[in-house]
Order: structure tokens, then sequence, then C-alpha cells
């Protein structure tokens, strides 16, 4: 049996004052991450006085652009913009399951299909609510779920032990480098600018040779930067250790300090998005590292849209240790870094699964009855 999701859930109209609200418990489309990525904390708060608010167990879904895929099962209240669609479900329904229903990939599909605009696809809300959903007991939601959620707990630890092997990292990395360009500094150390110590690479530079080829090979590999999805003759694909740092939109966080990704392997691209590798000493690890603890917000330009332009980021000035120190450093962490990247890996295979998995446990292809959980 078929139901439609407005059988199962209702849309939130909450409000909440954005004066009681922090930069940890405010939700927009920019600090949702993408394909089912979850949240991380805002770099602003709405100039408004009131805003959609949220609670515990609510699932928020951007209603922009939905291919990206942004998904979020709250673990506590707290406020939204209106391009988040919140969604709460009915007495006798598992939250979770709830959850599960919105995270498969055909919701996603059905919500783009009955999108409106070209440019800035939103979700038409009457007709999200008309998706059709299966129906399933209680008990049978709650297995589904549980089944479901046993990979989402696996990925949350390794992403957690990353976390914390980032910290071990950048711990290290200002006991090895505690100097600042105010402060003075042993012989063999000097001040110079992130010019000298950065490769910017091009995206244009590796191109694939056609839109076909692309869209098929998005499919496989992973893919950062802030344009469409569908934009695909401005993307671009490398392989390889690289640091991205936004070059506009959303560049730094609430502190001032630049939004980086560490990635690895194989990966899309596009070019708003600056891609780094270092010189001088530096590799990708210790260049992160820096820019860990390295406030941006000065050079950034631009009031509607910030941007990071290349001629800004080259400018900025800072404390260039000797390459020994740099080499005995990059040695250290290197165990940890190959540890991090083994759990992304690991993570990249587990989503995988998940969701070869859920649209089988939804169409009923694998039977839960018999499942003891």
């Amino acid at each position: 049996m078929k139901y439609n999701l407005s059988d199962i859930c209702d849309y939130v109209r909450g409000k909440v004052d954005v004066a009681s609200l922090i930069y940890e418990n405010y939700i927009s489309t920019e600090n949702m991450i993408s394909n089912k990525g979850g949240i991380t904390s805002a770099s602003s708060l709405p100039s408004v006085a009131q805003t959609q608010s949220f609670q515990v167990g609510d699932i928020l879904v951007s209603n922009i652009r939905p291919y990206f895929k942004k998904i979020w099962f709250a673990e506590f209240n707290g406020g939204c913009s209106n391009d988040v669609l919140v969604l709460r479900a009915k007495d006798g329904i598992s939250k979770k399951f709830l959850y599960y229903v919105l995270t498969d990939d055909t919701f996603f599909n059905y919500s783009m299909l009955t999108s409106k605009g070209t440019k800035m696809p939103r979700g038409d809300k009457a007709a999200i609510m008309k998706y059709e959903v299966p129906g399933f007991t209680y008990k049978e939601q709650e297995k589904i779920a549980k089944i479901l959620e046993a990979f989402d707990k696996k990925i949350q630890l390794n992403s957690n032990i990353n976390d914390n092997l980032l910290e071990q990292a950048l711990t290290l990395y200002k006991k090895y480098f505690p100097y600042n360009v105010d402060d003075e500094f042993p012989n063999g150390w000097r001040i110079g600018t992130v010019g000298e110590i950065i490769e910017i690479h091009d995206s244009k530079r590796i191109p694939l040779s056609s839109a076909e080829r692309m869209k098929m090979t998005r499919k496989i590999y992973p893919y950062y930067g802030a344009a469409s999805l569908m934009d695909y003759v401005d993307d671009f694909i490398f392989n390889g250790k690289y640091l991205l740092l936004g070059e506009d939109g959303t560049v730094v966080d609430s502190s001032g300090y630049p939004i980086l990704q560490y990635v690895c392997g194989k990966f899309w691209v596009n070019n708003h998005t600056h891609i780094l590798t270092g010189k001088l000493g530096f590799n990708v690890e210790s260049l992160y590292m820096l820019f860990k603890q390295t406030p941006v917000k000065s050079i950034v330009t631009g009031a509607v849209q910030p941007k990071i332009s290349q001629t800004n980021l080259r400018s900025i000035r800072v404390v260039i240790p000797p390459k020994k120190l740099l080499k005995d450093y990059n040695c250290l962490v290197d165990p940890l870094f190959s540890l991090f990247r083994l759990n992304k890996e690991e993570n990249k295979s587990l989503a995988t699964l998940r969701d070869t998995l859920l649209p089988k446990l939804m169409s009923g292809e694998i039977d839960v009855s018999s499942v003891k959980i």
C-alpha cells in the first residue's frame, strides 16, 4: 500500500526569536552539507527578528537546488531559514523512518522533477507532500530505520575520530610553530607571504572531453564547489591530495577563518574554488594546519557576494619556518592523516552500501518482517 508524504508528516511553521539563536543552532542552506552530510556551524545569523523554528526529531531539507541532497535529522532545538523545509512525523510514525524516506535518492529526484525555476530550482511544497511513500507498520518502520542507522552511526564514529585526528595534528602544529607575524622568532624563521608557499591549480587545466562524459563520471566521484551541479561546462576533475578554499560565497566561518576542505583521490571541482598544494617544505597537510589558524576575514571583498581573490590570498603575511622543522612535523603527523584518509574511504563505502540498501528496504524487496533487532 502506498501513501502520500502528507499522510505521515506535516510542515512545521513555528517561529523563534533570532536573538535567542547562536551560530551553532541556526541552519540555512549554506551550512547544510551536500550529499546527506548533515550540518556545520553557520557563519552568520539572519537580520530579521524571527525565523522558522525546529525541534529535536524534526527533519530539515534544503529546498534550494534539491540535487545537492542536503538533509539533517535535528539533534537539538533551533531556528532555520525559510529556504529550509522542516518536516515533523505524525503520531504513529517513526521519526527515523521518515528521515530515511526523505534521504532516498528517489525523493530528491522527485523534488527536482516537480521543482520550479531553472537557474535556481526550488522544490514545490505542495507537490512534495504528494510524494508516494511505502506503507509499513510502526514495528517495520523501526526495523528499517535501525538497519540504516547502523551505517550512519559507524560513519559518524569515523567522522568523530577524524575530527580528533585533526585536533591532534593542529595541537602538534601549534607546538612546532608557535610564532605569528607580530612575534620575535629565532634565526632560520622569517616573515613571508602565502603566495610563496602555495601553488594554485587552475581547474581548467584538466577538463574532460564532453559534457556527456562528465555526467556519467559525476556519479562516481565526489563533487566540491558552490555552483550548480548542472553547470557541467565549468566543472573539472582532479586526482591527488589538495586543499580546497572557497573563492566566493561563504568563504569564512563565524570567527573569520577560511572554510577548508582536505580532499584526496579523484574528485570534481568547479572554478569557484581555490585548489591548493604547498611548496617550500609545506605539504597539503601542513598547509591545512597553517590556514586553520590564519584569519582571512580582512582580505574578503564584496558586500553581496563575499570573495577571496587569488591576489588577496597570496598577500597574507605568515611566518615561514625552517624546512627541516616542517619535514619533522610532516613525518610526525603523516600516520594521523593516513588514518584520516582510510576513515574517509570507509565512510564512502558505507554510504554507498546504505544508499544501495535504502530503496530495496523501502520497496519491500528486502523483507524485514523476520529480522530481529
